[in-house]
């Protein structure tokens, strides 16, 4: 090991005492009556449901407006949709009968459709239309039938995950009110157009945002698990970038849940009645700039990054080992993975040094990659070991989705980081194959690879999950065999919660935190 690299994880391993599973300590404090619960969140950039592109735009979408389904522990269930049938190319929802926007007016089938359209609408800079409505979908055709009390979405080119991409956020409904001024909508200042629970009360932007729960709202998802406890009056979201001030804010009482980083697991240990849950969260994988003009055009360039890389000590470096090194483009429980098939490349630092030596690489990655992002400086050391120069920009989520998205010429490799809403190795697959983010498709590197191409297209026409899974499997094989992207790790989300409070992820839905208060 590069005793640079040696550095940088002793570091970050000496921080802390290892508890790779949580910690959760039984009896302790009564909590003080509250109707509030106050937790943690990054700065979001829009309000608009149909414009989220990281995690803290589906967090405020997800406690504002509903979706036809929700993520549960066993599957999908219930939400604005009472049943639903589909195919790969077709989806009719019933529309529940008891729902209201949060300006009184019924949700009809209509007000459905109106939404989903407007989702849909051409050049709205969504990438999560794609996501949604599968590729070469950009036109869906939506009917509504209020008689019927029904919805169906049909798309032209086979799209399996029609259903469960109702579950994200992105895809909640929108009410008239919010669709009759969109600028207000993004700002949050569209008054009565929310569908679900809460409502913004006060914005102050970067500092905190208040939400106030509907006293006329019954419209709850018809969960499987059991969810005890009491949704909050009032929900708090502070933005407390730094995982150490979190730990303080919650151990001293000034937050009740909150985000915290492995590296301040610890502070909770035998803390009487304190919980902190461990859950999968982001996939990271490499991503190359395959654009013309990019000196990863060449795949030998990019096969030596590939070897420059120890994936173990990653892991170790970015999440403390509470991740989990991939063994696909996603975590082991999403669906397809347990029986890949593939073969991942080991480390091969002489064969990096013979590719990387003299080269010049612009890095460009988020600082949610492990604290501060160190699993981005680490990958930067590996490659500097190897013999290369690496300018390495180790920034926001806002300002990296700035850079990979609109500005292609600025950055030659990026370590992606993917939530993964739909659950499935699709989501990945549509950041690596088809059409480019200029040819409105999420293509972010500009990969060109034909066999990674048809067998994706085979895995969206497959009659059954086994060949499905098989064909997914392919893809990803043909993707890693010719170096378009190297599997990281699936790292940890790591949720904090004093007495008195609890949260739940269901179905790995990161978009979806369930917070109550436990009387």
């Amino acid at each position: 090991m590069n005793k640079r690299h040696a550095a940088i994880a002793a570091s970050i391993l000496t921080a802390v005492a290892l508890t790779a599973t949580g910690c959760t300590t039984t009896a302790g404090p009564t909590a003080a009556k509250t109707d509030t619960i106050r937790t943690t969140i990054d700065i979001p950039a829009t309000f608009d449901p149909t414009l989220t592109s990281s995690l803290p735009d589906f967090l405020l979408a997800r406690t504002a407006y509903d979706t036809l389904v929700r993520r549960d522990a066993d599957g999908l269930v219930p939400g604005l949709a009472t049943t639903w049938e589909s195919t790969p190319t077709e989806a009719t929802f019933t529309i529940r009968t008891d729902a209201t926007c949060a300006d009184g007016t019924k949700i009809t089938p209509t007000i459905v459709k109106n939404s989903l359209e407007y989702f849909a609408r051409p050049d709205s800079g969504s990438t999560q239309v794609v996501y949604t409505f599968g590729p070469g979908n950009s036109t869906p055709k939506i009917a509504a039938d209020d008689a019927a009390g029904t919805v169906t979405v049909a798309v032209e080119n086979p799209w399996p995950y029609l259903v469960d991409a109702m579950s994200v956020a992105s895809s909640g409904i929108i009410c008239p009110a919010g669709l009759k001024d969109p600028a207000k909508l993004a700002q949050g200042t569209a008054t009565g157009g929310e569908s679900g629970p809460y409502t913004l009360t006060s914005a102050e932007p970067g500092v905190r945002y208040e939400f106030a729960l509907r006293d006329d709202y019954t419209a709850w998802p018809k969960w499987s698990t059991d969810i005890s406890g009491t949704p909050a009056k009032k929900l708090v979201y502070t933005v407390s970038p730094d995982s150490t001030a979190t730990a303080n804010l919650i151990l001293g009482g000034q937050l009740d849940i909150g985000k915290i980083q492995a590296t301040t697991m610890e502070r909770f240990t035998g803390q009487t009645g304190y919980d902190v849950a461990v859950n999968p969260f982001s996939d990271s994988y490499l991503v190359f700039n395959e654009r013309e003009g990019s000196m990863f055009t060449d795949e030998a360039a990019r096969k030596g990054v590939i070897e420059a890389i120890d994936r173990t000590m990653y892991g170790k470096v970015t999440s403390l080992d509470t991740g989990k090194v991939l063994n696909s483009l996603a975590a082991d429980g999403t669906s397809c993975v347990a029986d890949s098939k593939i073969t991942i490349p080991s480390q091969d630092v002489a064969a990096a040094k013979r590719a990387l030596s003299g080269k010049t690489i612009r890095l460009v990655a988020p600082t949610i990659v492990g604290p501060n992002g160190a699993g981005n400086e680490y990958i930067a050391e590996a490659l500097r070991a190897a013999g290369a120069t690496v300018q390495l920009d180790n920034t926001d989520v806002g300002s990296w989705i700035t850079t990979v998205v609109t500005k292609p010429g600025d950055w030659d490799m990026t370590v992606f980081a993917d939530l993964n809403f739909l659950g499935s190795l699709a989501s990945p697959l549509l950041n690596l194959t088809g059409p480019t983010i200029d040819q409105g498709g999420t293509n972010y590197g500009a990969v060109k690879n034909e066999s990674a191409d048809a067998a994706f297209a085979k895995a969206n026409t497959a009659t059954d999950d086994a060949a499905r899974c098989a064909a997914l499997d392919e893809t990803v094989g043909a993707l890693v065999d010719r170096s378009d992207t190297l599997p990281l790790l699936n790292d940890a989300f790591i949720y904090a919660s004093r007495p008195g409070f609890s949260v739940k992820m269901l179905g790995g839905a990161l978009d979806d935190p369930i917070f109550r208060i436990n009387d």
